[in-house]
């Protein structure tokens, strides 16, 4: 009698779920930045609550509050902001954490660019210097250069937060603390009147597109280089398995009351 063949069925790879989630936020961050975009430049929709915003924070100024949130905008794309991030990108690279520091590294770079060129191409004027707190910035106002990169720096560290060790709590967890951060400077940034509404908008959206595009360099990095990428989420495989053998592989199984071949 011919023995029944059972194929196994096809591995599961978690990346493939990860590459839908991070192009679905990317697509959401470009469909954001564009509505914002038309926004400003019609001056109607959502840009019409940036005089009223800024009317509402000139209203509840404090001198503790001004003090805080005047620290908060320190770490801003700066001095401070950049001795942070160098001290985590060595951090990373003494342990030997290289696509981490790489990661953290282009999440940064690419935040500070993306900044710096929405900035020459949209040209918006600042709130008026009568009302700014502190020193008038020379850049132009959309986006919040301080705004996206405190996200970025913070959903960077959130994700390879998770990385290390994916699971859901540690998900919620790094995503809450990464908005909480990045809700703290765009709040700064409006009170000091630095910037309108619709600039923190922008940049916070802009901040995840940029990271979606880092999860999918990771996803990249983790399958062509799987012996480096020091992942927390290898591809699956069957129970037995070795890692070559994580392709379909074809199991030959013995029937109840069955003699299998080799024992003839």
């Amino acid at each position: 009698m011919t023995p029944a063949t059972v194929t196994a069925p096809t591995p599961v790879r978690p990346w493939r779920a990860r590459v839908w989630g991070a192009s679905a936020v990317l697509v959401l961050s470009v469909v954001a930045t564009a509505l914002l975009l038309a926004s400003v430049h019609r001056g109607d929709g959502i840009t019409l609550w940036d005089g009223p915003t800024l009317t509402w924070m000139l209203a509840h100024r404090a001198p503790v509050a001004t003090n805080v949130l005047t620290v908060v905008s320190m770490f801003g794309p700066g001095v401070y902001y950049w001795s942070s991030a160098i001290v985590v990108f060595v951090l990373f690279a003494i342990r030997r954490r290289w696509i981490e520091a790489l990661l953290f590294a282009v999440a940064l770079v690419s935040a500070d660019t993306v900044s710096r060129l929405m900035k020459q191409a949209v040209q918006r004027a600042r709130p008026p210097a009568a009302v700014v707190l502190g020193p008038l910035e020379p850049s132009f106002a959309f986006p919040s250069g301080h705004t996206i990169a405190a996200a970025a720096f913070a959903l960077a560290l959130a994700y390879l937060w998770w990385r290390a060790r994916p699971g859901r709590l540690r998900a919620v967890i790094g995503l809450v603390l990464a908005l909480a951060v990045t809700a703290v400077m765009a709040t700064s940034r409006l009170y000091l009147a630095d910037h309108w509404l619709t600039d923190v908008l922008a940049s916070t959206v802009l901040a995840f597109g940029v990271m979606a595009l880092v999860v999918l360099l990771d996803i990249y990095l983790e399958l062509r280089f799987p012996s480096r990428s020091g992942g927390g989420h290898p591809v699956a495989t069957l129970p037995g398995l070795s890692a070559q053998g994580r392709k379909r592989t074809t199991a030959s199984a013995t029937l109840p009351g069955e003699q299998h071949p080799t024992g003839r």
